[in-house]
């Protein structure tokens, strides 16, 4: 605690028992916002804070695995709001909506494609990526084509990055830093504003600090000395939350959201810090089992309030290293990403059922063929090619090429050589078609 408040109360022993963790409207406020509010009644400003500083320390869970190695007293409040979230999270059957939504277990997994692709754009947008349109972004990840840009080899590079990490998932062991190293190659390559960086940790004479365009500095990382294992470290918090022994229980989720800040804290590498701290948030959610952040996308609500996201940040640097400002902030993004999740759900299970009404009668096309006919409708200048059919619906690229043979032989598609390759186009009469029974 700041001295002067330790000293205040000392100074007046009866106002810890005035204190509470939040003001009375529940917010949890940082001394630059609070400073600014009128206190509770017989309280000034500063005995208030004082009060409030007291209440948050009796019920700071902290976090020795950080405070160990750092000069802050690394911790967060287990407040009501945050057990509630939590519990919310824990119980929403997100795999029960999908499977409403879409139908059957192929449909998952395309639609999991589609959203890891989602968070490979925001996350790159989020660091300065600005592509053409979001579609021709996505069309880029599909066809796995070659990129034009910088830009658009951010977008590939964040894509790759999230297949990888889900294999690292499907592997079933905790992380090593060379696994950082690699997942940072690959989000780095030929992406970085700093040459050859990818995948090096920043050395003792590499000066990195974090700060805005007008080049105000937020943040100065710790030493690079002993960089490598306090990143070992941090894997080791990830895999079982504890690295001293002790049998603290800290909720997954939480846990994610820790190692995410811990990583912009450590700012390990020149740069792409952000993208690897997100990164690594997905990676230990899918570690322990939210297999439901495959279909998430922090970045999105991220990206639409950054400011909110690096206060964040600062707020718990600034307050002796309490993360409940971080905590509360990736709490309220992550629903805004869960409730954007199931808004789409709903208004992809509608669109199902109006495509089943349309193709009703149609026995003969598979699940894939009736995606590509639904999104050729609302996409008629979009063309499509066998390989990103293939990659959208993780199948053999025989069985993606004998899709388009049938669509092409009943005359909703139409196949024409461009350049060196075939791309698949919508029948100009595509919509009239579909209401016509098949012969």
């Amino acid at each position: 605690m700041w001295p002067i408040l330790t000293s205040l109360l000392q100074d007046r022993p009866e106002l810890a028992l005035k204190g509470s963790a939040t003001t009375p409207d529940g917010r949890y406020l940082h001394w630059e916002e609070l400073r600014y509010r009128q206190p509770p009644e017989g309280l000034a400003v500063q005995e208030w804070w004082a009060t409030t500083k007291w209440a948050r320390t009796q019920r700071l869970t902290p976090i020795q695995a950080m405070k160990s190695l750092y000069p802050l007293d690394f911790g967060f409040v287990q407040l009501p709001t945050i057990q509630a979230e939590l519990h919310d999270f824990d119980r929403k059957n997100v795999g029960r909506e999908l499977f409403t939504a879409l139908g059957n277990h192929d449909l998952l997994a395309e639609y999991r494609v589609r959203q890891l692709i989602e968070e490979a754009i925001n996350s790159s947008v989020l660091e300065g990526a600005r592509p053409t349109t979001r579609e021709l972004a996505r069309q880029l990840v599909r066809e796995n084509r070659p990129p034009a840009t910088r830009d658009e080899k951010m977008i590939l590079n964040n894509w790759h990055a999230m297949k990888r990490i889900v294999e690292l998932k499907d592997e079933n062991r905790p992380l090593v830093v060379d696994d950082v190293l690699e997942l940072h190659r690959i989000l780095g390559e030929n992406a970085l504003e700093v040459p050859d960086a990818e995948g090096q940790l920043r050395g003792s004479t590499d000066p990195v600090v974090v700060q805005d365009l007008e080049g105000t500095i937020w943040h100065t990382p710790p030493p690079a000395e002993g960089l490598r294992e306090r990143i070992a470290r941090l894997l080791q918090f990830a895999e079982d939350g504890a690295v001293d022994g002790s049998n603290a229980f800290i909720h997954p989720v939480i846990r994610a959201i820790i190692v995410h800040f811990w990583i912009g804290y450590e700012h390990p590498f020149h740069d792409g810090n952000g993208r690897i701290a997100r990164a690594l948030y997905y990676w230990c959610m899918l570690r322990h089992g939210y297999e439901l952040a495959e279909f998430l996308s922090i970045s999105g609500p991220i990206d639409r309030a950054p400011k909110a996201y690096y206060q964040a940040f600062a707020f718990t640097e600034t307050d002796d290293g309490d993360l409940t400002y971080f905590v509360l902030h990736q709490l309220k993004v992550m629903r805004e990403a869960l409730s954007e999740l199931t808004n789409h759900l709903k208004e992809r299970a509608a669109s199902m059922k109006e495509l089943a009404r349309t193709v009703a009668g149609f026995d003969s096309l598979n699940h894939r063929q009736r995606a590509l006919l639904q999104h050729a409708v609302h996409h008629p200048l979009e063309s499509y090619t066998i390989e990103a059919h293939a990659e959208a619906h993780l199948v053999h690229y025989q069985t993606a090429r004998n899709d388009f043979v049938d669509l092409v032989e009943m005359g909703y598609f139409v196949a024409r050589r461009v350049g060196r390759g075939k791309r698949y186009f919508p029948a100009e009469s595509l919509s009239k078609k579909l209401k016509e029974p098949l012969s």
